[in-house]
């Protein structure tokens, strides 16, 4: 290829080591906004190289990946990546390498008019990929016609024109999906399905989810993790709970205890990441005076978060967490008649889910209506604990319904839900402080870190208050004609 570039009047230059690793979040973040973030070399002469694909790239210099946005220097790629990695840790794809060498058409002043890149020896992560070689065609400004040329050259040489660029290209032969992990609850589903297999679908796509989430929960990588592994515990417990008289009475009790351990012993790591994510939220509005004040207080919660991680660590690699996951797989992929299973398994899971769905609405408007200015806030954290379980039903089973209707009538529920968990977290987070602030070493209980935890814990409960005197008006906004239309029209709906 090359000796046919250098006979069509390209100057072939020396070869050079191409090292390119992909980096993004777990889930995919930077894929999904039309990103693609990677580390150029390696060493002190690294780089960073942020491209959207259609300005050109930003750059920053990197010795390492970065692993957040706030390991970046300052400036237009940090800037960038902040709000959409958010609390995502960064973590590496692939990487690719090859031996490049540039063949370059100069005009009659030394002028560049196009380059084509030759890549040889391209491999991912040190296995070869792809034809013998691959090349990379880049023109001047003004220089179209030559770049055409070069393109009908490479044709004859049989190289073939793909999507993306070699990168892109590599990784796809690869087999490297940058879409990252999403974890959706909704599988699809068809209305006259048996409940019975039905319902171990939904579970078993639970269990990949919470499986998937294992390891960066472990490892400690970033704290959302911690958050959808949680989160795909409670929707199991939910659907659990759901299906009485459709899966087998033991089964069903078996793995509520055992979900519910697990919930428990997640749940104190996951209050105190989330102290951390809103930290800033809850200080800023008190100025940097009482910030600083308050360092020594982020930095106890800081060691009480690891310690607790590491303690939840240990827990996941206990024989009991793998007794119970793995005889809960090994249930999950059972096949032919079940023991002991409910009156309604045989039934269709539209009509079972539809009714489970209307029953659990009912329960909110029941609840929610009995709530005055004088209820007691246990009542309100109760409200929130039926939603939540309303709206795992809509996730797990919408794949019985029409997109449209779901996210309709969801969006309603979201708006009464959103305020439920402000008043639950700011109440949680005001008596966690109260247990934070006794337990602070001695050293760390200056007068002003004291004056500064009564002022924090106030604003904390001035975001409570205000939480509950929003309820009465969001609650009125749920509970209409308006969303009984909009769950009617849901349950009519089909995909």
């Amino acid at each position: 290829m090359l000796d046919a570039l250098a006979a069509a009047g390209f100057e072939i230059g020396p070869p050079r080591a191409l090292r390119r690793t992909v980096v993004d979040t777990f889930d995919g973040r930077l894929h999904r906004a039309g990103l693609r973030l990677e580390v150029r070399g390696a060493g002190n002469g690294a780089e960073v190289v942020l491209d959207d694909g259609r300005s050109s790239p930003a750059r920053a210099p990197a010795a390492t990946a970065p692993r957040r946005a706030a390991d970046l220097p300052a400036g237009p790629l940090r800037s960038r990546l902040g709000p959409v990695l958010d609390v995502r840790a960064l973590v590496p794809l692939a990487t690719v390498t090859a031996t490049v060498r540039p063949a370059v058409r100069r005009d009659a002043e030394g002028t560049a008019r196009v380059t084509v890149d030759v890549h040889d020896d391209l491999a991912v992560d040190g296995a070869p990929v792809g034809p013998p070689w691959a090349a990379e065609l880049r023109a001047g400004a003004g220089y179209a016609k030559d770049a055409a040329s070069a393109r009908a050259l490479l044709r004859s040489l049989g190289l073939k024109a793909g999507a993306g660029d070699v990168l892109d290209q590599a990784l796809a032969a690869a087999g490297v999906a940058r879409r990252g992990f999403t974890g959706s609850p909704t599988i699809a589903l068809a209305a006259d399905e048996p409940a019975l297999p039905a319902f171990r679908r939904v579970l078993a796509n639970l269990m990949l989810a919470v499986d998937a989430n294992w390891q960066g929960t472990v490892d400690d990588v970033d704290p959302e993790f911690l958050h959808d592994l949680r989160v795909a515990v409670r929707r199991t417990r939910s659907v659990l709970a759901q299906g009485r008289r459709v899966l087998p009475a033991d089964v069903r009790a078996t793995y509520r205890e055992a979900f519910g351990w697990l919930g428990g012993v997640t749940g104190p790591s996951r209050d105190l990441d989330v102290y951390g994510i809103e930290w800033d939220r809850y200080v800023g509005p008190l100025g940097p005076d009482v910030a600083a004040d308050l360092e020594p207080v982020r930095r106890h919660i800081e060691s009480l978060r690891s310690s607790a991680h590491a303690e939840l660590s240990d827990v996941l690699r206990s024989e009991r967490y793998r007794e119970v996951t793995d005889g809960w797989r090994a249930w999950l992929a059972g096949a032919g008649p079940v023991a002991g299973a409910g009156r309604d398994a045989g039934r269709a899971i539209g009509k079972v889910a539809a009714g489970r769905i209307r029953d659990a609405q009912a329960q909110v408007l029941e609840r929610g209506r009995g709530i005055s200015a004088a209820t007691p806030a246990e009542e309100l954290h109760q409200l929130r604990k039926d939603a939540k379980k309303l709206r795992y039903l809509l996730e797990c089973f919408g794949g019985l319904y029409a997109p449209a209707p779901r996210k309709a009538f969801v969006q309603r529920l979201k708006a009464l839900q959103d305020n439920l968990g402000q008043h639950q977290d700011a109440e949680v987070h005001v008596a966690q402080l109260e247990e934070i602030a006794a337990g602070l070493p001695e050293g760390s209980r200056g007068p002003a870190t004291l004056v500064a935890l009564g002022r924090l814990s106030e604003s904390i409960d001035r975001a409570r208050r205000s939480a509950r005197q929003e309820f009465a008006g969001r609650f009125r906004s749920y509970d209409t004609r308006a969303t009984a239309r909009s769950l009617d029209a849901l349950l009519d709906s089909s995909p």
